[in-house]
C-alpha cells in the first residue's frame, strides 16, 4: 500500500531498525518496549519496512489503525483489532505498551 509520510511510523521504523541492528533486548524506553514486546504478544515477528520507504506492512497498518482508533476513542473499532491478532491476555498487555509509547511520542511533539 502506497501512503504519505506519516511521523509516527517512521518513529517505529526508526526504532525498530534500531532494535534489530544492534541486537536489544530489553529497553526502559516505551517506544522501544512495546516494538520488544510485540513479537511475544503477536506470537510471530512483525514486519517493519526500512524508514523513508513510501510502502507500509500489513502489522504497519494494523499498529497505525490501532493508534487512530485510541486517538479517536473508537473502542469498538480499537478493540476488534486487538483481538483480530491477539489473546484478550496479549491484548491487555499491549494495550498498556501502546498507551504508554503513544504518551510519550505525543509529549515529545
Amino acid at each position: 500500500m502506497d501512503v504519505s509520510y506519516d511521523p509516527l511510523l517512521e518513529t517505529l521504523r526508526i526504532v525498530s531498525a534500531h532494535l534489530g541492528h544492534d541486537g536489544v533486548t530489553q529497553s526502559e524506553e516505551p517506544v522501544a518496549d512495546m516494538l520488544l514486546q510485540l513479537p511475544r504478544l503477536l506470537a510471530r515477528d512483525p514486519a517493519f519496512n526500512p524508514p523513508g520507504q513510501s510502502t507500509r506492512s500489513f502489522d504497519e497498518s494494523w499498529i497505525l489503525a490501532l493508534s487512530g482508533a485510541l486517538r479517536l476513542a473508537d473502542a469498538d473499532n480499537y478493540r476488534f483489532l486487538l483481538l483480530s491478532r491477539m489473546t484478550p491476555q496479549s491484548a491487555s498487555e499491549f494495550h498498556f505498551l501502546l498507551r504508554h509509547a503513544l504518551t510519550i511520542l505525543d509529549e515529545a511533539g
